[in-house]
């Protein structure tokens, strides 16, 4: 088949979980023998290039000074031209990151063959984040009305789009990347290591709950290490949360670089997300591909992934004004995951669940999507 992949932004320029899946999913596909073309922007202009196999149609970023503006910006614009390169190429399906360009390809209904569109909702699909941008609202609903397939990281997002969009999906995590974790030796630093992924600044991921659980749990011989960004600011208030004398046990490692991970998470006694409105979380799988048990907020697609007490440990968020609050919950599953990492046990019930979640088991369900086969697959 001759298969798009489309998403506003991409690799190098910009990184985040979406731009993964386009990169990853379009490498997967062309494995399977499939001639894929990535649709995307460059700041540099229209380009084309290749990744590997899979050839690259750069299109121009357009409304750059409107980049911030939700009401119109470069991803409308984008729609538009997406659709454009997708009508001339003649593609046969089209897997969409973004709804804008999804919309901008269903438009064209009635101009001649369109190709199949699966549209996979990266976040979680709450109605009231549209009703302040009527152009995106009737872009998002439309798309629901009519995409071929709509697909979902978590029972949780695919709950809220039923309740808000009249549809229900089909539930297909993000995959991971499993192998550079799986391949990372774990090691036993003299201090435990309580490990948060992610930024710091951003409220809702919640750094300083966390900091604040760790000063409950009063143990002298742990770590609190943070990779991510965090500003100077942030780490002044993380470090508030505890006694001055011990504010050596904070460490900040900054942005860093992808590749440290795999020797963060093998480090590591336990990895933890407290992060409310997670569409999936897959920092945790991550680490439990290291082996390292993970502690997460029971909210949003995080229950999906830590499905068992032999592998981590859930919390109740009680959440208020979008962030968790609850520490003393927090600190009481911290200490049931500090158990597990002294189990023998443990590494290997960590990996078995994280291989899930990784290409080899959850490819197949996109190749389905696209190419009309789900039925075949779940038989």
């Amino acid at each position: 088949m001759r298969i798009a992949v489309a998403h506003p932004t991409a690799w190098p320029w910009t990184r985040r979980g979406s731009e993964r899946v386009l990169n990853d999913l379009s490498l997967y596909l062309s494995s399977r023998g499939h001639d894929v073309t990535v649709i995307t922007s460059s700041p540099d202009g229209r380009g084309e290039d290749r990744v590997g196999p899979v050839r690259r149609i750069l299109l121009p970023q357009r409304l750059p000074r409107l980049r911030h503006v939700r009401q119109l910006n470069s991803f409308h614009a984008f729609a538009l031209d997406c659709a454009r390169a997708v009508r001339e190429g003649g593609f046969d399906a089209v897997h969409c990151l973004n709804y804008h360009e999804a919309w901008g390809i269903l438009r064209q209904r009635g101009h001649g063959p369109r190709p199949r569109v699966v549209y996979q909702m990266t976040g979680i699909p709450v109605a009231r984040y549209f009703r302040a941008v009527p152009l995106d609202r009737m872009m998002i609903n439309r798309v629901m009305r009519q995409a071929d397939q709509v697909i979902c990281l978590s029972n949780f997002a695919n709950a809220c789009m039923q309740r808000d969009f009249g549809r229900r999906g089909i539930l297909i995590p993000s995959p991971t990347d499993t192998a550079p974790f799986m391949a990372a030796m774990r090691t036993r630093p003299e201090r435990p290591r309580i490990l948060f992924c992610g930024d710091a600044d951003e409220p809702r991921k919640g750094a300083l709950l966390l900091a604040r659980a760790f000063a409950r749990l009063n143990r002298p011989d742990l770590e609190l290490h943070l990779s991510g960004r965090c500003s100077d600011r942030m780490a002044a208030d993380i470090r508030a949360c505890l006694p001055a004398d011990r504010w050596h046990q904070v460490v900040i490692h900054g942005i860093g670089d992808v590749t440290d991970l795999p020797r963060l998470y093998a480090s590591a006694a336990v990895v933890v997300n407290p992060a409310v409105w997670e569409a999936l979380g897959n920092v945790l799988i991550e680490a439990l591909a290291s082996g390292t048990p993970v502690v997460g907020c029971d909210h949003g697609g995080i229950p999906d992934i830590i499905d068992s007490d032999r592998i981590g440990a859930l919390f109740a968020p009680a959440m208020r004004d979008g962030v968790a609050t609850d520490a003393d919950a927090l600190c009481a599953a911290l200490n049931h995951a500090l158990a597990l990492s002294d189990r023998p046990d443990t590494v290997a019930a960590c990996r078995a669940r994280a291989t899930a979640f990784s290409w080899e088991r959850l490819g197949p369900l996109y190749e389905a999507a696209l190419t009309d086969s789900m039925a075949e697959v779940a038989a």
